[in-house]
């Protein structure tokens, strides 16, 4: 093992809160790279730690047999978070991988047209200990993730609040993140679309957060997404309207046929039998 690989294990088993804020504002590639060199249990904590966009973008580049020894090691909800994020076909690759992985399975798959179904789990969240000079660098690396909202986490990954993205840019402003969050309410991942909908925050927001019941940021669903959700809900509705409606006017008119027919009978004509 080289000098630099031998220091690079020591300082992240023994400063991971910090490997992981490297970590974080690297490509998946190269974070991927650092995981399948590093003793296990020191992979998975950085894993845990890692923000979680580049975290499942990691752990889905990596061998499925490691990808998925470094997720068994994770709590559940936090394995089943990071797997939610990673397209149908890498995520069977490390299931399949995985002891046990059916017991994830209820936390991966939620209902149609709830939060975490509608949601973009790539969409970026940063967290509040992060000097701003750093949080601008990663978002010019991660611009293709960002909402018109900036969501902040503490570094078990709950949901902190959000931080508006013109104040974040304002290179005059220095100091944490933390120093922008304001409070925001999120939607629960299980919230249907009806109470999506009704969520009094759309007025002012394009897009709003979900987490899970234990207040952890899993993505977020966008105004456009929502709209475009119940515009074909409203659609479907409106054929199954149509189409009732015409099936009660077939039944109508068939039974004026029927009363003319028995009207146009000749006088004695006893009906058919």
């Amino acid at each position: 093992m080289k000098v630099g690989e031998r220091l690079v294990q020591r300082f992240a088993a023994a400063h991971p809160d910090e490997a992981a804020r490297v970590l974080g504002g690297q490509a998946a590639a190269q974070v991927a790279e650092v995981l399948a060199r590093l003793p296990e249990e020191t992979a998975a904590t950085l894993l845990a730690q890692t923000s979680p966009p580049v975290a499942a973008a990691a752990v889905g580049t990596l061998d499925p047999a490691r990808g998925a020894r470094l997720l068994a090691r994770l709590p559940a909800e936090r394995a089943a978070a990071l797997l939610r994020r990673l397209d149908p076909e890498p995520r069977e690759r490390l299931m399949r991988e995985m002891p046990g992985a059916e017991r994830l399975r209820p936390l991966i798959v939620l209902p149609e047209d709830t939060a975490g179904a509608l949601m973009d789990p790539g969409t970026l969240a940063l967290p509040e200990d992060l000097e701003l000079d750093e949080v601008r660098r990663r978002l010019g690396r991660h611009a293709h993730h960002l909402a018109l909202e900036l969501y902040v986490v503490d570094r078990e990954q709950r949901l902190v609040g959000l931080a508006d993205l013109r104040e974040v840019l304002d290179t005059s402003r220095r100091g944490p993140l933390a120093g922008l969050v304001r409070a925001v309410e999120p939607l629960p991942a299980r919230a249907d679309l009806t109470a999506i909908a009704a969520h009094p925050a759309w007025s002012r927001r394009g897009s709003l957060p979900v987490v899970d019941e234990r207040g952890t940021y899993l993505g977020a669903v966008r105004a456009e997404r929502l709209r475009q959700r119940t515009q074909s809900g409203a659609t479907q509705r409106s054929r199954a309207e149509k189409e009732a409606v015409l099936a009660l006017g077939e039944l109508f008119w068939l039974g004026l046929s029927g009363a003319f027919t028995g009207l146009a009978r000749p006088e004695g004509e006893e009906e058919e039998r």
